[in-house]
């Protein structure tokens, strides 16, 4: 009976493996699926391009965009060219035309700054939890986008969103300027600082969009924002300026008048006890009103040249100069009721209150609470998450 042997058992080599084949200890091996981590505050131009790009898209397909965009031309064009044609029908002269013209400017660009409060919170609160609600956030979490690219493409694309709506009101702006022989920098200053705005509210809206859970409670409260800056502050500057009063004596400038005569007398001075009321003590209320940042950019109104007449009154510059005024209330112009300039005894050396601009103050506050809401929405958006809200969906 033959047997037959059995296969030697595999042995294991000697030799040491080949240097090809080795790989070196302090080199791990690369996972294809892995990709290397970047920090949640870095941002690349493609990425926030990217990001800008599919929000936009979104919103053109929405049917909404149009029809907002279309009443928002026709109800500023038609108001401008109706109170325009109004105005040209009972005039003469182009002169008074151009004055009329003034107004009606300061007028669409103060209701433009109104509009685009109501307009920016709608388009911004809901950025960041609407994401969440239609469980497409994650998904962008999980991407190669980071949270900054994230945000700012976000912020982008809400930004060029309100700039829209800007653009769709020139076709009311424009002719009303030309008319009233606006100065083309002026038009850029006040344009700028609308952009400028814009963008401030937008980036409010996205970080409250990421610190409420619902979208409802992200644009309640960016509207309680936006509107208690442009309503609420000057409502409670106004009461709290009269209670600040100050009883002191003060150089009156006042008028004489002859009875027996009937004729004005010399401009004559005398002391007087007032009450002075402080307005500038809580003037910081005003400064991020946009309104008054939008007027600022205004020229200084000279009442000296510009007279009393009503067609002579720019909005804009009416604002800027009462709150000039009413930033050096103790200035002894302020007490000047001499009325005549030419009379013996007027005061010509008095000058005038401190012009010292608004618009750097509110606008840097706008500045701090848009960063602040980029910073928080960062934040939010970084994973993993050590907390979740009670009820927030996660995909």
């Amino acid at each position: 009976m033959s047997t037959t042997a059995p296969p030697p058992a595999h042995q294991p080599s000697s030799q040491p493996p080949s240097r090809s084949s080795a790989q070196p200890s302090s080199v791990p091996p690369l996972d294809p699926g892995v990709w290397p981590r970047r920090s949640a505050w870095a941002a690349t131009p493609r990425g926030v391009v990217l990001m800008a790009g599919l929000e936009l898209r979104q919103k053109v397909r929405s049917v909404r965009w149009y029809v907002a965009l279309a009443v928002w031309f026709v109800v500023l064009t038609g108001t401008s060219a109706l109170v325009l044609g109004a105005f040209w029908l009972n005039t003469q002269a182009f002169g008074d035309m151009a004055g009329v013209s003034r107004v009606v400017y300061s007028l669409i660009v103060l209701f433009l700054v109104f509009a685009m409060m109501l307009v920016l919170p709608a388009l911004s609160a809901g950025a960041i939890n609407g994401e969440r609600s239609t469980g497409t956030l994650a998904i962008l979490q999980v991407s190669l986008l980071t949270p900054m690219e994230i945000a700012l493409g976000k912020l982008a694309a809400g930004w060029v969103t309100g700039l829209a709506f800007v653009a769709a009101a020139l076709p009311a702006l424009l002719p009303a300027a030309l008319i009233g022989q606006i100065s083309p920098l002026y038009v850029l200053r006040v344009l700028a600082m609308i952009a400028a705005i814009a963008l401030c509210i937008t980036a409010v809206g996205i970080g409250l969009s990421a610190l409420a859970s619902r979208q409802l409670g992200s644009v309640v409260l960016a509207y309680l924002v936006v509107l208690g800056t442009t309503f609420v502050l000057p409502i409670i500057w106004g009461a709290s300026s009269v209670l600040l009063v100050q009883h002191r004596e003060v150089t009156i400038y006042e008028q004489s008048y002859d009875a027996e005569s009937d004729q004005v007398g010399q401009c004559v001075t005398r002391q007087q006890q007032r009450d002075v009321v402080r307005t500038d003590i809580p003037l910081v209320l005003m400064w991020p009103n946009p309104m008054v940042l939008v007027a600022d950019m205004a020229p200084s109104l000279d009442l000296d040249r510009s007279g009393m007449a009503p067609a002579s009154f720019d909005m804009l510059s009416t604002i800027s100069l009462g709150i000039r005024y009413a930033a050096d209330p103790t200035h002894p112009s302020n007490f000047n009721e001499c009325y005549d300039d030419e009379s013996p005894g007027y005061p010509a050396d008095l000058g005038s209150p401190q012009d010292h601009p608004v618009w750097p103050m509110g606008l840097g506050m706008w500045v701090l609470a848009g960063a602040g809401g980029l910073a928080f929405t960062v934040r939010r958006l970084a994973t993993p998450q050590r907390r979740m809200g009670r009820g927030e969906r996660i995909a």
